[in-house]
């Protein structure tokens, strides 16, 4: 028998095992599994701590977002970008996490096959669902909803968490709006010419010119288009509204009321003279002489600044008109003949303007403007009445008009002889004839014979005249805002929830688990360890994982002095 014993084929049967397959052992449903106070790392300490951490790497989070929200991005004071500081929290909140989700998922396990007889893949597909997307989703769709699927969902979630975080921050253009003494542009409420190098018994007609409104007056009759000598670095608006002295500028066609009764004579060369007046009492003449010559254009001025000796103290009753100026204009053909006859009369007033809407972006530069409604016929009084006319000045006393404030505006008396005096000058009183004639005053005619539109070449000069006064001697400076572009924070409050759910079914998850794996219910607390897995015996024909009471530290001490080799 021994030596049968010795050899053995020649036994080849194994010992029979014997076990009592209708009763369960009874150490399967009383093993009792060592525990660890709470605080303890091998329970759930780490876990809460990552939890925990978790929390309030959101609340970190979240105040951020309340701090810069509606703010500039420069009130970031952060060592690196708002956005890297987001994305450093997101990551590090996420991986917290994980961490405690990962671990009672892994946990999960043992309670499923604690509660009763389970699959032995669902092993893995908790394995794989503590590790990974892919797992949590075989989790939920292959194995019955229960604690763990909450954890399946986190895992899911946490992929989101990130980018909808970013989504959150969105930095944006706006403008920002501040006072700037450097933000300017004119206005006035006087206007007194500069009279140095006048004696004292210089007249009315020697009053000094100020070469400025000269400039002015040409380039608005020439149509020479100026740019606002505003102050704006930039883009640039003024709120408030200005009102600025100025002057005004209508024409109209009194072509057939000059005509109607012409006053000619010829002389003995043949030359005809004819001599007419316009409505508004202004001279105007023409030359003719058949087949020789013609008159193409010719304007004149009237004053209606002389005052009146039996109104002493008194403006002239057409104030504040100034001056008037007619216009005669004719295309003689090659026959001599005037065709196309048309005469015009402008008149010169004083005014005042309401600047409002002013708005500056680089050279360009837009106002609206509106002349102000005194409310009555001439608003105008005359200060000094008693002394010579060239030392008075014309003034309006400040009111309210509708829902404008009128400032007390303020006029040299001298100032407007001077105007008044250049446009009765060979200057702008001038006369062009076509033909065989000698032209020596040229004055204007070139720029505003023909077809030109005389009301429009008109106002140009009276809104030139204006610009001139806003930024003249008496200028005042409207101080504006600057506007500038900042980059501004918006906190896009909406994406927030999907962090927010994330964390809130982790912390609901973590509650749970602790709850569900205490030390009453008799589960081994070996969460997602892979060494656990040996302590296990698998009895298929029982249908058991039978298991030691040993814990989680115990397996790996046991483990540390092992020594395996795969065969």
């Amino acid at each position: 028998m021994a030596g049968f014993d010795s050899d053995p084929k020649a036994h080849p049967y194994e010992p029979t095992q014997i076990s009592d397959v209708d009763t369960e052992p009874q150490t399967a449903s009383t093993t009792e599994y060592k525990r660890h106070p709470v605080y303890s790392p091998s329970e759930w300490l780490l876990e809460s701590i990552s939890s925990i951490l978790a929390l309030f790497l959101l609340i970190g989070i979240a105040i951020i977002f309340w701090y810069m929200d509606n703010k500039p991005l420069s009130a970031w004071r952060g060592g690196i970008s708002l956005n890297a500081t987001v994305s450093i929290l997101t990551t590090a909140c996420t991986t917290a996490l994980m961490y405690g989700v990962s671990a009672f998922i892994g946990q999960s396990k043992w309670l499923h096959f604690r509660n009763g007889p389970r699959k032995l893949t669902d092993f893995e597909t908790f394995d794989g669902a503590s590790r990974g997307v892919w797992g949590s989703i075989l989790l939920l769709t292959t194995v019955k909803w229960n604690i763990a699927t909450i954890g399946g969902f986190v895992t899911i979630l946490r992929l989101a968490f990130s980018p909808f975080a970013q989504q959150v921050v969105l930095i944006e253009q706006r403008p920002v709006i501040s006072p700037a003494n450097t933000v300017t542009f004119g206005y006035a409420h006087n206007y007194t010419m500069n009279e140095h190098g006048s004696l004292s018994n210089s007249g009315i007609k020697s009053i000094p010119q100020d070469p400025q409104m000269q400039s002015a007056i040409f380039q608005g009759l020439y149509g020479v288009n100026t740019t606002e000598p505003f102050n704006c670095p930039g883009e640039c608006r003024w709120t408030d509204s200005y009102i600025s002295l100025g002057f005004k500028a209508e024409c109209r066609n009194v072509t057939q009321e000059t005509l109607q009764a012409p006053s000619c004579e010829v002389g003995r060369t043949g030359l005809q003279r004819c001599n007419m007046t316009t409505p508004g009492g202004v001279a105007v003449s023409t030359n003719y002489a058949q087949t020789d010559l013609a008159t193409a254009f010719y304007m004149n001025a009237s004053s209606l600044v002389e005052f009146d000796q039996s109104r002493v103290g008194l403006l002239p009753q057409t104030f504040p008109e100034i001056a008037r100026i007619g216009i005669y204009r004719s295309s003689p053909d090659y026959n001599f003949r005037m065709l196309g006859i048309n005469v015009t009369e402008c008149s010169l007033s004083l005014a005042a303007y309401e600047y409002t809407g002013v708005k500056a972006n680089g050279s360009d530069f837009s106002v609206k403007r509106r002349e102000v409604d005194f409310g009555v016929k001439n608003p105008w009084g005359i200060l000094n009445a008693r002394r010579e006319s060239k030392f008075q000045h014309v003034y309006t006393n400040e009111s309210t008009s509708g829902d404008i404030h009128i400032p007390r505006l303020e006029m040299s008396y001298s100032g407007i002889y001077a105007l008044v005096n250049f446009f009765q000058s060979t200057t702008m009183a001038t006369e062009w004839v076509d033909g065989n004639f000698e032209n020596t005053g040229l004055g204007v005619a070139a720029t505003l014979k023909g077809d030109v539109d005389l009301g429009d070449r008109f106002d140009k000069m009276a809104t030139a005249m204006t610009n001139y006064v806003r930024y003249g001697p008496n200028t005042q400076s409207a101080h504006g805002e600057r506007i500038q572009s900042e980059a501004f924070v918006s906190i896009r409050w909406g994406y927030f929830i999907v962090p927010i759910v994330t964390e809130g079914l982790a912390i609901l998850f973590a509650i749970l688990s602790i709850l569900s794996n205490r030390r009453s219910r008799r589960v081994p607390l070996w969460k997602s360890s892979t060494l656990a897995v040996l302590a296990c015996e698998h009895k298929e024909h029982l249908g058991l994982l039978h298991t030691t009471g040993k814990d989680l530290d115990e397996i790996e001490d046991e483990a540390k002095k092992a020594k395996v080799v795969l065969r």
